[in-house]
C-alpha cells in the first residue's frame, strides 16, 4: 500500500446519456456510485482519492472530459490506482479499454473494477477483463438494435414513439398510447399559425 500513498486514488464514475433521475445537480446514479467507491476506498484504507466523474456520458465515445483528465493524470505519474464500479462505467469499445489499459500498465497504475472482481494486482482477473469489455460491448449494440426495432415497430402501428406528447396534445388519459388534442394549448398554436402567416 505504501507505493500508492503519495499518488491519487481515482474514483471514476460514469452515467449513460439520459438519466433523468436527478436531484438539481449530479444524478442519483452517480451519487451513489460516489459513495460506493468512496465505502470501497475506505474499506481497503486507499488514501488521496479523487473523483472523476462523467454524468450523462455515453461509455461509446472516450473523449470525455473527465475520463480524458484521468488519462492525463495518469500518464503525468500522479494516479497510482484507478477503481471503477464495474467495466461498463469505463466505456463499451473494447479496443479503446485494452489502449486504457496498456496506458495504466505503462504508467504502473493498478487498476480495480469492483464489480468484475478484476484487480490488476491480480494476473488471473486481468486476463478475464477482455471477455467483459468483449460482451459489454456486444451487450450495448444488441440492446441498440431492439430498441430501435421497437421503435419502427411502434411507429409503423401508428402509436407515439416519443414518451412526451408534443406542444398542442396531451396523453390520452384512458390509453397512454394516443394523444388527443390539448384545447387550452391548441387556442396558443392556431394564434401562432394566424400571425405567422400575417
Amino acid at each position: 500500500m505504501i507505493e500508492y500513498a503519495t499518488k491519487i486514488t481515482a474514483l471514476y464514475s460514469r452515467l449513460s446519456v439520459g438519466d433523468e433521475d436527478r436531484d438539481g445537480g449530479e444524478s442519483n446514479s452517480i451519487v451513489n456510485q460516489k459513495a460506493f467507491l468512496e465505502q470501497y476506498a475506505k474499506q481497503h484504507k486507499l488514501m488521496n482519492i479523487r473523483h472523476y466523474i462523467d454524468d450523462d456520458e455515453s461509455g461509446r465515445f472516450f473523449d470525455r472530459s473527465a475520463y480524458t483528465q484521468m488519462i492525463s493524470d495518469v500518464e503525468n505519474g500522479k494516479i497510482g490506482i484507478v477503481i471503477m464500479k464495474d467495466m461498463t462505467r469505463w466505456g463499451r469499445d473494447y479496443l479503446q479499454v485494452g489502449n486504457a489499459m496498456e496506458i495504466f500498465r505503462r504508467n504502473n497504475v493498478r487498476f480495480i473494477a469492483i464489480n468484475n472482481g478484476i484487480d490488476s494486482k491480480d494476473q488471473n482477473t486481468l486476463e478475464f477483463a477482455p471477455f467483459i469489455n468483449i460482451m459489454s460491448e456486444w451487450y450495448a449494440r444488441d440492446i441498440s438494435k431492439k430498441v430501435k426495432t421497437g421503435i419502427k415497430t411502434k411507429g409503423a402501428s401508428g402509436k407515439p414513439v416519443a414518451t412526451e406528447a408534443p406542444y398542442g396534445y396531451i396523453k390520452d388519459p384512458n390509453n397512454k398510447d394516443y394523444w388527443i388534442v390539448d384545447k387550452e394549448a391548441a387556442e396558443v398554436v392556431k394564434l401562432i399559425f394566424t400571425l405567422f402567416m400575417e
